[in-house]
């Protein structure tokens, strides 16, 4: 299918999942011609699959790409692979790429973002030391512990977690490093997380929390990683300690920079310049500065959901428009071995660090009813501030997304402990106790209430 068009050009910049839905969006509903530059080699896959990928989970990494090359030039959008964006003009309204100008109408910025190297550790250039943030990314790790017999993981977040049960899972020596006293702590607290890292021990994982790595050490080659005075043998390692904005280009081309990293943006997903937002610009996906609807403060939304919505916004922008976008909780969800986990809104230490007095409330029961076969452990937390919910995390071996995704709304909704005290819940054994858990979590935060 070939775009009609009147002459106007969309620029994107970027492949990812805001980048490329933003160009199927415009091409299936505006006359703009479509160009998609991409630093990366590859486009339309799934980087959230990778690490089940190299765990065996997913046959190969070639399944995890969704649409080819073909496909999308097919719809009639120019797909540049391979091609890394060297400056952008705002003034005369063109982006440089290998020496060449590209005039635009309308520019997408939706760079993504680059794994975070830790300064302070010694030895991160050495060969078999890795970051996942690509495919090739993926594939050079894939190749690495072929003959690997011991890996190192260094950072407890979700990827790093879910890379331990992949190592772990082919036979390998696997310790994962945090320098939190807590796995996950991003995203859940303390107490929460404990069953999680009990089930990463129980699949063989060494799990070391409160610990910064002091060096990582090889000649040429990693052969190990030091952590306080204990040399743990090594011949991969993978950095997992987060990831930061790509900023560079736009912060180059005057656009503004928040105090996260992430470009300024207004409701409408157009960048600030200079204090000025420009309406033919847009930026989406994790270079973007969002609002958090708990604490009303900037923070970085790095969950693919937000950045197919905020794709959506930018689409409808551009071709029906006006839509807006507006602050959010970010729910997340992880699936670490046979134990799922996920959050919405604010966990305790994020509410106390705001100032947010809260209560919490704690259950523990059962995925089905206790006599059915099949089920496992559910832990809920729930946190309230002045009755309302502004948080929930929940643990457990299935029901977690189902779970998150409807105390999501209820925090948008700004549902009471009461009413969820009192919230009616459909059973059935094979699915569920008679009473949901998240009642007698809401009702243990009531008790604390009332004294």
């Amino acid at each position: 299918m070939q775009n009609k068009n009147n002459g106007k050009k969309a620029i994107i910049i970027g492949g990812g999942a805001a980048g490329m839905a933003v160009a199927t969006g415009l091409i299936r509903h505006s006359d703009y011609s479509v160009t998609v530059f991409s630093a990366d080699s590859q486009t339309a896959y799934s980087q959230c699959g990778m690490p089940f990928a190299i765990g065996g989970k997913i046959k190969d990494l070639g399944s995890l790409i969704l649409r080819d090359k073909e496909f999308f030039e097919g719809m009639g959008i120019d797909l540049r692979l391979g091609k890394k964006v060297d400056g952008i003009d705002l003034e005369e309204r063109f982006i440089r790429c290998e020496g060449k100008n590209h005039h635009f109408d309308k520019l997408v910025i939706a760079t993504g973002s680059r794994p975070k190297i830790p300064e302070n550790i010694n030895g991160t250039s050495l060969k078999n030391v890795f970051t996942l943030r690509t495919l090739y990314d993926a594939i050079r790790i894939e190749k690495a512990l072929e003959d690997a017999s011991n890996v190192v993981i260094i950072g407890g977040g979700a990827i790093g977690a879910e890379l331990a049960v992949a190592t772990a899972g082919r036979n390998i020596v696997t310790t994962l490093i945090n320098r939190s006293s807590s796995i996950l702590a991003h995203n859940i607290d303390p107490d929460m997380a404990e069953p999680v890292r009990e089930h990463l021990e129980s699949l063989g994982v060494k799990v070391i929390t409160g610990y910064v790595p002091r060096s990582i050490n090889g000649n040429g080659s990693v052969e190990s990683v030091t952590v306080d005075s204990t040399d743990f043998p090594a011949d991969v390692v993978i950095i997992s300690t987060g990831v930061e904005p790509e900023n560079e280009l736009a912060s180059a081309a005057g656009i503004d920079i928040g105090e996260t990293g992430g470009i300024i943006v207004n409701e409408y997903l157009n960048p600030s310049v200079k204090g000025e937002y420009d309406p033919d610009i847009y930026c989406g996906g994790e270079c973007v500065e969002l609002c958090d609807l708990i604490s009303g403060k900037a923070m970085l939304g790095q969950i693919a959901g937000s950045a197919r919505r905020m794709a959506g916004t930018i689409t409808a922008n551009l071709s029906s428009g006006p839509a807006t976008f507006g602050p959010v909780l970010n729910p997340w969800i992880a699936v670490i071995g046979e134990i799922q986990v996920g959050s919405t809104g604010s966990t305790s230490k994020e509410a106390i660090e705001n100032g947010i007095r809260i209560v919490t409330g704690i259950s523990t029961g059962s995925t089905r009813a206790e006599y059915y076969p099949g089920g496992s452990r559910l832990y809920i937390k729930l946190i309230f501030s002045d009755r309302y919910l502004i948080g929930a995390q929940v643990v457990g071996g299935e029901g977690v997304k189902e779970r998150i995704d409807a105390l999501t709304l209820a925090i948008k909704k700004r549902t009471t402990a009461d009413e969820l005290a009192s919230i009616e819940t459909c059973y059935a054994p094979p699915v569920a106790m008679l009473i949901d858990p998240v009642s007698f979590a809401a009702k243990g935060a009531l008790k604390k209430m009332r004294k």
